[in-house]
C-alpha cells in the first residue's frame, strides 16, 4: 500500500508493506498489521508506520533470531530486506506452521515404525524413544506458542497433535473467561455435521466441572459409572473412557483438557496422563504470556493515545497534527493543490471559568470540538492545540473560498447555546485562515501565519474569520456577502427576465425569445450573471432559480401569444437542472416535472417552448439524459444545443440525440470577417447543420458585416446587439409592434 492510503475492511491475518511514492520503485516505509489498524482506526498507513522503528531480518537469518527480535519489539511480522530491498514478510504465525509440520511429518514415521516393530521388544523401547521425541516436540511447539497470543486455529492444532499422541478417537480444549463463561472451544474427533447436530459445547457442570472446579486431574474407565457424570446430550456419540486435566498455573485455571476413548480401546493410564499434564502446563505458559502480552498492549495503547491525543476532548494533539501536516503538504506538492489551516480562538472563554467554573469550562470545550468536527470532511482534522486554542487543517483544497466556508460554517454553528450543567452558555470564536503554499510551506509557518489572522479577527470585533492576505479576504468576503444575499434574492423577488430576439437571417422576423436572467438587488445593486450564476451553480441554487425562470418565461411567452405576438421562448438549462437525483416518491425526473409544471400553470402549447443545453450537460450520464431528451421531445418541446462548438463538437451524439437548433457560440461570430479560422468553423458548422436538417442560430451579431457573411452561409437565424440588446418583458411588444427588422 501506499502510505497515504487508508485501510480498509481487514481481516485477521492481514500484513500490509508501506511504501512512499510507488509501491513497485518506492521506498519501504514499514509494515502494518491488523492489530495496529484495529488500535488506530482513523490512522493512514503512514501515521501507522512512521511512529514505530523499521526493524527487519536478511533472507538468511535464523527462525531463533526472528523470533528473539520480534519479542524484543512485540512484533507479529518482520519484513525481510536485502540491502534495503524489499524481499518478503515472515511472521509468527508461518514459523508456528512450519514447525506444526515438521512435527506431523516426525509423528507420521514414528507411527510406521511402531507398527514394523509392534512384537518385538526392540520395538516398544524404540516406540518410548520416539514417544518421548514427540514429547519434547510438543513442548517446543508450545515454546512457540508463548511467543504470540492465543487463538483458536492453534488450539486447535494443539488438540490435534494431543489426541493423536495418545491415540484418542475424541479430544477438546476448553478456555474460559474471567467469568468462567467458555471463550475458546475446539474439538477434534466430532466432524462438523455431528457438532451441528449436538448445538451446544460443554459447560462444565458434571465432570468437566469438577476438574476446573477442583483444579484436579480426572481419569476414569467408564464415565457412566462416575456419580457426576451428566451424561451425553441427544446426536453426541458415546464416549466410555475419560482423561481430563486441567490447564492452570500458580492456583488460576485458564480451562481444561479432555480426552476420550483410545484407538485401541485401552483406557488411559498414568503415563498419558503425565503427559497430558505437561501439555496442559506448556500450555497454561502460554495463556499467562498472553495475559502479559495484552496487559502490555493495553498499556502501549494507553501511551501511544496521550503521546497524541488531547485527553479531554479525545481531539488530536500537536504531535499529530505535525504528521498531519507534513504528509498534507507532501500530497498538496504533488497533486498541485492547497491546504488550509484554521487556528480557533474562543472569544471570552476565561469569563466562562471564572462565573461558573473550570469544571463547565471543560464541558463547553467538549462541546465545542464536537461541534467543530461535526463541520468537517472525512479527510479534515480537528486538533486541540491547548486551552481554548483548536486547529483544523483542510487538505486538498482546490479553492480558498472552501476554506472560508468551513470557518463560515463553524462559526454559524457556534451560534446556539451550549447547555452546561443546567446553564444555557454562548461561546464564539475568532478564526485566522492561512493557506499553503501561498501563506507557507511548512507547519510553523502556516500556523504562525494563521495565528496572526486570529488576531486579526480579534481586532476587528471578535465572532469573524480573517484570512492572512487582504486580497483572499476581500474575495472571500465578498462570495459570502454574495451568497448570503443570493439565497433570499428568490423569496424577495429581486429577479426579472429580459429578452433577446431571435431574427429570421432573411425575412428580418421575430421567430424567438431567449429568456435571460437579471438580478437587481436592493443592497448589491445590478449584480453581473457572470458573478451570481457560477455561485448559484455551486449552492445548488440554480435549481429553484431554474425553476421560476421556466414558469416566468412560460408565463410571458402565452401572454404574447394572447395578444396576437406567438413567438417561442428559449430557457437555458443548467448541469444541476438537468442531473438531479430523483427519489423514490417522484414519478418522474424533477426536470420534467418543471417544465410540465410551467407549461401547465400557463397554459402553453410545448412547440412555444424552447430548452437550451450545452454539449457538457449532454455528455454527462448519457443514458439518463437521452431518456430525458426523449422525453421533453415527446411533449413537442424544442432542444437547442447552446454555445456549439466551444465544447465536444461531436457528430455522433447530434445522431443520437433529438436535438432541433444548433447555436453558433459569440466566440466564433466576433471575427467571423476578419479571422479565416473563424470563417471556417462558421461555415463547417452551418453546413453540417443543413445536411442534418437542423436549425442553425449565430449569437452575438453586431455588425452589418457579420449579417451578410452569415446570411451568404444560408444561417436559418440570427441574434445580437446589431438587432436588440435584451429587453424587459414589458419592451418587448413595442419592439414587436416596430414590425420587421431592417436586414
Amino acid at each position: 500500500m501506499l502510505e497515504e492510503d487508508r485501510p480498509g475492511d481487514v481481516s485477521g491475518q492481514s500484513v500490509y508493506a508501506v511504501f512512499k511514492e510507488s509501491v513497485e520503485t518506492g521506498i519501504f516505509c514499514g509494515l502494518a498489521t491488523e492489530r495496529d489498524i484495529v488500535q488506530h482506526p482513523n490512522w493512514i498507513f503512514a501515521d501507522l508506520t512512521e511512529h514505530r522503528e523499521c526493524v527487519s531480518v536478511p533472507p538468511n537469518a535464523s527462525v531463533t533470531r526472528a523470533l528473539k527480535i520480534m519479542d524484543q519489539f512485540g512484533l507479529g511480522a518482520l519484513p525481510v530486506l536485502e540491502q534495503k530491498q524489499f524481499l518478503g514478510v515472515v511472521t509468527k504465525h508461518s514459523i508456528l506452521n512450519m514447525l506444526l509440520q515438521r512435527e506431523r511429518t516426525l509423528r507420521k514415521k514414528a507411527r510406521i515404525l511402531n507398527k514394523m516393530l509392534a512384537d518385538e521388544h526392540e520395538q516398544i523401547v524404540s516406540w518410548s524413544a520416539k514417544l518421548a521425541k514427540l514429547h519434547e516436540a510438543s513442548r517446543s511447539l508450545l515454546t512457540v506458542l508463548a511467543h504470540t497470543s492465543i487463538q483458536n486455529d492453534l488450539l486447535q492444532m494443539g488438540i490435534e497433535s494431543l489426541s493423536e499422541l495418545l491415540e484418542a478417537r475424541y479430544g477438546a480444549i476448553g478456555i474460559l473467561d474471567e467469568s468462567g463463561g467458555l471463550q475458546h472451544f475446539v474439538f477434534t474427533g466430532i466432524d462438523a455435521e455431528q457438532a451441528e447436530r449436538i448445538g451446544s459445547f460443554p459447560q462444565g457442570k458434571g465432570l468437566l466441572g469438577l476438574v476446573i472446579q477442583d483444579n484436579v486431574s480426572l481419569r476414569l474407565d467408564d464415565m457412566s459409572t462416575h456419580p457426576q457424570s451428566a451424561g451425553f446430550p441427544p446426536h453426541h456419540p458415546p464416549m466410555k473412557t475419560l482423561l481430563a486435566v486441567p490447564i492452570a498455573r500458580h492456583d488460576r485455571v485458564y480451562g481444561r483438557i479432555y480426552l476420550s476413548d483410545k484407538e485401541n480401546g485401552e483406557p488411559f493410564g498414568k503415563p498419558d496422563e503425565d503427559l497430558a499434564l505437561s501439555f496442559a502446563h506448556s500450555l497454561s505458559l502460554v495463556l499467562d504470556n498472553a495475559r502479559e502480552i495484552e496487559e502490555v498492549k493495553q498499556a502501549r495503547q494507553s501511551l501511544d493515545y496521550m503521546a497524541h491525543f488531547d485527553h479531554l476532548t479525545g481531539l488530536p494533539n500537536r504531535t499529530l497534527l505535525k504528521d498531519r501536516v507534513d504528509q498534507a503538504i507532501y500530497h498538496a506538492h504533488r497533486n498541485q493543490c492547497m491546504i488550509g489551516v484554521l487556528f480557533l480562538d474562543l472569544d471570552n472563554f476565561k469569563v466562562v471559568n471564572d462565573t461558573i467554573g473550570h469544571t463547565c469550562g471543560d464541558a463547553l470545550l467538549k462541546s465545542v470540538s464536537q461541534r467543530i468536527s461535526d463541520c468537517l470532511r472525512e479527510g479534515d482534522t480537528a486538533v486541540r492545540l491547548g486551552g481554548d486554542e483548536f486547529i483544523v487543517l483542510l487538505p486538498d483544497l482546490s479553492d480558498t473560498q472552501d476554506a472560508a466556508k468551513v470557518a463560515d460554517k463553524i462559526l454559524e454553528l457556534l451560534k446556539s447555546p451550549f447547555l452546561i450543567e443546567r446553564h444555557e452558555v454562548y461561546a464564539s470564536a475568532s478564526i485566522g485562515i492561512s493557506i499553503y503554499p501561498h501563506n507557507a510551506k511548512n507547519m510553523e509557518g502556516l500556523l504562525s501565519t494563521a495565528d496572526g489572522a486570529m488576531y486579526y479577527a480579534k481586532k476587528l470585533g471578535k465572532n469573524n474569520y480573517q484570512f492572512f492576505t487582504p486580497e483572499m479576504n476581500n474575495s472571500a468576503q465578498k462570495y459570502l456577502k454574495l451568497e448570503k444575499h443570493l439565497r433570499r434574492a428568490l423569496e424577495q423577488d429581486e429577479f426579472v427576465l429580459h429578452y433577446q430576439p431571435q431574427v429570421d437571417a432573411k425575412t428580418g422576423m421575430i421567430i424567438g425569445m431567449e429568456a435571460l436572467i437579471r438580478w437587481m438587488s436592493p443592497e448589491l445593486g445590478m449584480v453581473s450573471p457572470a458573478d451570481f450564476i457560477p455561485l448559484a451553480e455551486d449552492t445548488g441554487l440554480i435549481v429553484p432559480i431554474g425553476a421560476w425562470v421556466l414558469k416566468m418565461a412560460c408565463s410571458q411567452a402565452r401572454f404574447w401569444q394572447q395578444n396576437g405576438f406567438p413567438v417561442r421562448v428559449a430557457v437555458n438549462l443548467s448541469s444541476r437542472q438537468f442531473h438531479q437525483v430523483q427519489n423514490q416518491q417522484q414519478s418522474r425526473h424533477p426536470l420534467l416535472d418543471a417544465v410540465l409544471n410551467a407549461l401547465d400553470e400557463a397554459d402553453l402549447p410545448p412547440e412555444l417552448l424552447e430548452l437550451e443545453i450545452t454539449e457538457g450537460i449532454l455528455m454527462q450520464q448519457l443514458d439518463a439524459t437521452m431518456d430525458i431528451l426523449n422525453t421533453l421531445k415527446n411533449i413537442g418541446v424544442r432542444l437547442s444545443i447552446d454555445d456549439f462548438g466551444t465544447g465536444y463538437s461531436s457528430l455522433s451524439y447530434l445522431k443520437r440525440f433529438p436535438i432541433d437548433i444548433l447555436k453558433i457560440d459569440k466566440s466564433f461570430v466576433n471575427d467571423i470577417t476578419t479571422d479565416p479560422s473563424d470563417k471556417a468553423i462558421v461555415a463547417a458548422i452551418t453546413a453540417m447543420a443543413q445536411q442534418l436538417k437542423l436549425e442553425v442560430v449565430a449569437e452575438g451579431v453586431e455588425t452589418l458585416a457579420q449579417l451578410e457573411f452569415l446570411r451568404e452561409l444560408q444561417c436559418n437565424f440570427v441574434q445580437g446587439y446589431y438587432f436588440s440588446k435584451p429587453v424587459s418583458s414589458d419592451k418587448v411588444m413595442s419592439v414587436h409592434q416596430q414590425g420587421i427588422f431592417a436586414i
